[in-house]
């Protein structure tokens, strides 16, 4: 099943989407956990990371969560870093399980 890319973009076809299950489906679901704080989602409260702005960002408990949430993936590496507009950065590297 297919489900909408985050943030919506558009290809030839209308909307883009990721395949569920691919590299790019987990990406973005990382990628959106780091974006939602707990809390957020009423179904799953504990889902997301605090926001990096006011808390530093603690590669342990995006792990944690990450293996909570997407066990699908394994969390490799993650560096996070300040930009020089002194934005927040986070790379990180994960492998899919199985």
């Amino acid at each position: 099943m297919d489900c909408l890319s985050f943030p919506i973009k558009f290809n030839y076809d209308g909307l883009a989407r990721l395949e569920e299950g691919s590299f790019d489906y987990f990406k973005q679901m990382l990628t959106i956990s780091m974006l939602t704080e707990p809390g957020e989602h009423p179904i799953t409260p504990d889902f997301g990371v605090y926001d990096p702005s006011f808390i530093p960002v603690e590669p342990e408990n995006f792990i944690l969560n990450a293996a909570r949430f997407i066990p699908e993936v394994e969390i490799v590496d993650m560096v996070p870093s300040r930009n020089q507009d002194g934005g927040l950065s986070v790379q990180f590297s994960f492998n899919l399980r199985g």
